[in-house]
């Protein structure tokens, strides 16, 4: 049997419903995938945003599989930075495997 297919939401500066429609579709092509929301520095907020609002609005079955916190070096103009960065990875519990 083949590894279930990940999808990686990068969340930034858009507005959230970009990426809980990017999780959506994500689900409705491949019910069995998980996706995986990564997020920098402020950004970080508007991930979990989206995480619960996919969570509550749309799948009630979506489940947290890991949640990673840790810190990116990012080069700037100014130099390395080092910005929080964290990587939720989610999944439907009602499909095998999960």
């Amino acid at each position: 049997m083949s590894e279930p297919q990940q999808t990686v939401v990068l969340v930034g500066k858009k507005p959230i419903v970009n990426y809980v429609l990017s999780i959506i579709e994500a689900f409705t092509n491949n019910p069995s995938s998980d996706v995986v929301i990564k997020a920098r520095g402020n950004a970080i907020c508007k991930a979990v945003d989206t995480v619960s609002t996919v969570k509550n609005r749309y799948f009630k079955d979506v489940v947290v599989k890991s949640f990673r916190a840790e810190y990116e070096e990012v080069k700037t103009d100014k130099g390395p930075v080092k910005l929080p960065a964290v990587e939720i990875v989610i999944g439907r519990s009602g499909q095998p495997g999960a």
